[in-house]
């Protein structure tokens, strides 16, 4: 009988530590899921950052070309002006 009693109890802590871990996983995968949430939005967030580095690379590369543009017309009627003063 008291053997019986044992086998029962013990029966009844690994059900209840069962139902603990399959808790536990539910848990674990609402976290799992939500980090994905995130992870992803995080993505886009640096996608859409990425993108907008490129646009601004792409205006730093026009204004670079546009000084170089300057500086040479500047250049070039300085040397004008020399030139007339000769």
């Amino acid at each position: 009988m008291e053997n019986i009693r044992n086998l029962e109890e013990k029966i009844s802590t690994v059900i209840e530590k069962a139902r603990q871990l399959r808790k536990d996983k539910e848990d674990s995968q609402k976290r799992i899921e939500e980090l994905e949430g995130i992870l992803a939005s995080k993505d886009q967030e640096i996608d859409s950052l990425r993108r907008e580095i490129e646009v601004k690379n792409g205006d730093v590369d026009r204004l670079v070309g546009e000084k170089k543009s300057v500086t040479e017309q500047i250049e070039a009627i300085l040397g004008e002006l020399d030139r007339l003063e000769i």
